[in-house]
């Protein structure tokens, strides 16, 4: 019997870019929301199931019911928000940046080309991010989550942290899940 091992055994970097895609256009538009270490954000698959037992059989047959899925971010407050103001954690009024509790502001994908992303990186590609060189944010990722249909909720800002910080949760209705996502089909190669 044959065994295949692959030689790309692990995730080396441990930089995350969490954004925001806007495919609407011809040319898709991709916008940073977050730099994180992966050791600071959270995907959570909760799956529930239902039990059933038969009367003539000894085993329990158990049945998946529903799921769900969370995605927990946390960040540093930019002076510039407007990737927050894109995902609807504020939004822009008269006298500045005010936190949105609109259901309309806190909704990304639904009927529409956006979804929410999250890219790992390796430590040269973001020096060459930093020296302003072109970086293809689906290609040059080592792995990239996507996230389709997601509503924003519980916005928090800790004004206690050194810079100052903002969280937020997305619940994902969306699917599938996409847990490394190459839209040409290219296998990540």
């Amino acid at each position: 019997m044959a065994t295949d091992i692959t030689s790309d055994l692990e995730v080396e970097g441990s930089n995350v870019l969490v954004f925001h895609a806007d495919e609407s256009g011809t040319d898709p538009e991709y916008t940073g929301l977050a730099l994180q270490e992966k050791g600071d954000l959270s995907v959570t698959v909760d799956e529930d199931d239902d039990d059933f037992n038969p009367g003539g059989a000894r085993r329990t047959r158990r049945y998946r019911t529903n799921n769900t899925v969370d995605v927990e971010v946390s960040s540093a407050i930019a002076t510039d928000t407007s990737g927050l103001e894109k995902i609807g954690v504020v939004v822009d009024d008269d006298n500045g940046m005010a936190i949105s509790f609109q259901t309309e502001d806190r909704r990304v994908g639904f009927d529409n080309d956006e979804w929410i992303g999250m890219a790992y990186f390796k430590d040269d590609v973001l020096k060459r991010l930093k020296a302003d060189d072109e970086v293809d944010l689906l290609e040059d990722s080592e792995l990239c989550h996507r996230f389709d249909d997601c509503k924003l909720t519980s916005p928090e800002i800790d004004p206690s942290e050194t810079p100052p910080t903002v969280s937020w949760t997305w619940w994902v209705e969306g699917s599938p899940i996409y847990i490394d996502y190459y839209p040409d089909g290219d296998g990540g190669e």
